[in-house]
């Protein structure tokens, strides 16, 4: 089965498993199991926190 899962970012179908630190081929977002469980929480595998990634994805700049 190929199933995909969406993106806890920009909500887009790119990843192929959830919590498995797979970078999103769309924003960019590294998925970190922490972070999604905590989407104020800053300084996991992403810089940003997943809120703030959210903002900047749908403002159109770079997630980091």
């Amino acid at each position: 089965m190929n199933d995909k899962y969406h993106c806890p970012c920009c909500d887009h179908i790119s990843l192929d498993e959830l919590g498995e630190y797979l970078i999103c081929d769309i924003c960019g977002w590294e998925d970190d199991s922490i972070q999604s469980k905590n989407a104020d929480f800053q300084g996991g595998a992403n810089e940003m926190s997943l809120n703030e990634a959210r903002k900047a994805f749908s403002e159109g700049k770079k997630v980091i």
